[in-house]
């Protein structure tokens, strides 16, 4: 028969590496699941450069470079550069693959480089965002930050994709499935 002694350390060890893996897995569970990034706010595309607005037309619309009241702009800080996107939700400008979204990097000099262009279907519920900066730092070669983009693939699956500039041109380096409650279940 063991030592009461024994015994009881051994309880205390048990006790204790309950208590150590349960607050463990609060804290992984709280690193994994993500915050919300920060919500973009979009903005008439007056407040554009000249240039960059004639290239954004000229590049991605058949659009006289007089139709900027149709396209919505965003400046997005990164740490040394600004990404420019341009949002192009309008009934004229969108069509089966969705509605057209790119980002423009300056170059320096007045020059400015494509670097995302997407096609979004931007239908989503009115809490979400269809782009959002994304509150997780990847790398960067230009110190730009990372898009959080919410798509809705059906009525029943959402799917949040992290694109990050990779190489110059943001690339999709995360995809999340988040099923999305049924309407008999919400009340």
């Amino acid at each position: 028969m063991p030592n009461d002694k024994i015994v009881r350390l051994v309880r205390y060890f048990h006790f204790s590496l309950g208590i150590f893996l349960l607050i463990s897995v609060l804290f992984l569970n709280g690193c994994s699941s993500r915050a919300d990034g920060v919500k973009i706010s979009w903005n008439d595309a007056n407040k554009v450069p000249a240039s960059l607005m004639q290239l954004a037309i000229s590049e991605n619309t058949s659009l006289s470079s007089t139709a900027k009241s149709l396209i919505k702009f965003a400046n997005v800080k990164g740490q040394d550069k600004h990404l420019y996107l341009f949002n192009y939700n309008n009934s004229s400008l969108c069509g089966k693959l969705g509605c057209l979204y790119t980002g423009y990097v300056d170059k320096g000099k007045n020059q400015y480089t494509r670097v995302i262009n997407l096609y979004l279907h931007p239908e989503l519920e009115p809490n979400q965002n269809l782009i959002s900066v994304s509150s997780d730092n990847f790398n960067s070669n230009l110190n730009l930050p990372c898009l959080d983009i919410q798509q809705l693939n059906d009525n029943q699956t959402l799917q949040k994709l992290t694109y990050c500039d990779e190489d110059g041109y943001y690339q999709a380096v995360e995809s999340l499935f988040l099923k999305l409650p049924t309407l008999g279940s919400k009340k």
